[in-house]
Formats: structure tokens, C-alpha cells, sequence
């Protein structure tokens, strides 16, 4: 545990609900909620689409409380996408975004990948700063479920 009492974990089954719970109301709070479909199924099976799969997908507590998330889901052997970064509205603007984004930047360097691609929406702009600044570079712009988007990737460090 550290300092400040966030623990840092894997994904576990017993997390399932708190997971889709925090997704909803985190995307919620930054606009980009539709409805429920299928391009949400990923969060319906977190351990088969990321874990089993090769990839990663980190849980933060304060508490009792599941406070953050995301996942790292494998594109091919190099390459990991960052999904479901998400911070409880309660407890955004404490770097807990952040922190997390390191975590999985550091579970892709142990699982051999060297680099990370993601994406955000465009009105998410807490987002395209804290990725900016953790060295991603703006590679693309488009369109994913109806929602304007900017896609960025980083090269990992670690041994090649």
C-alpha cells in the first residue's frame, strides 16, 4: 500500500461490477456516454479479453473503493492498447490518472511490449494532457462510436 493508501492491483472476477460501474459513470462525467453496446463487451469479460489474452488490466482501491482502472489489451507481439483508463470522478485531479498510466506503462514493459497505442476523445482534454505529458505523441485523429477522436502511441523503454 502506498502513502496515501491506493492500492495498485490486478484485475480478480470479484471486481467485475465495480469495473463496469465505474465506466459508466466516468465516462458519464466527460460526455462521451451512449448507450450500452457492444462496444462494451470487452468489460463484460476483463479477464479473458485482457489478462488471458497476454495483456493487463490494473485496479486501484482507496479503500473500499475501486477508484481507478485500465487495461492493456495486445495487438501483436510489440504492441499493447491502452483501454478503460478511468478515474471515479470523486477522486479525479489527485494524479491518480496518472499513476495508473504508469503502472500499466511498467506491466507492458515486463510483458515484452515496446509500445503503447490509445486513443481519447477530443473533449476530453484532462486526458490528452496527461498522456502528453507522459510522452505520447498525437498520431491520428478520426471517428469511434460517434465521437471525434485523436489517437496517440509511445515507444516503451526496456530492453529491445
Amino acid at each position: 500500500m502506498s502513502q496515501d493508501g491506493v492500492i495498485f492491483r490486478r484485475f480478480e472476477s470479484g471486481d467485475a461490477d465495480d469495473v463496469w460501474h465505474l465506466h459508466r459513470s466516468a465516462s458519464e462525467a466527460v460526455g462521451v456516454r451512449g448507450p450500452e453496446g457492444t462496444w462494451e463487451d470487452d468489460l463484460r469479460n476483463v479477464g479473458e479479453v485482457y489478462i488471458a489474452s497476454g495483456g493487463d488490466f490494473v485496479v486501484a482501491h482507496i479503500g473500499p473503493q475501486l477508484a481507478a482502472m485500465g487495461g492493456l489489451k495486445p495487438v501483436d507481439n510489440d504492441v499493447a492498447q491502452l483501454k478503460r483508463l478511468r478515474v471515479d470522478p470523486a477522486f479525479q485531479r489527485r494524479g491518480l490518472g496518472r499513476r495508473i498510466l504508469s503502472e500499466l506503462e511498467s506491466r507492458a514493459v515486463s510483458l515484452g511490449f515496446k509500445w503503447i497505442k490509445l486513443d481519447t476523445t477530443k473533449s476530453q482534454v484532462g486526458a490528452q494532457r496527461v498522456y502528453e505529458t507522459a510522452g505520447y505523441t498525437r498520431c491520428a485523429e478520426g471517428m469511434l462510436h460517434g465521437h471525434p477522436v485523436i489517437f496517440y502511441e509511445k515507444r516503451l523503454a526496456g530492453p529491445d
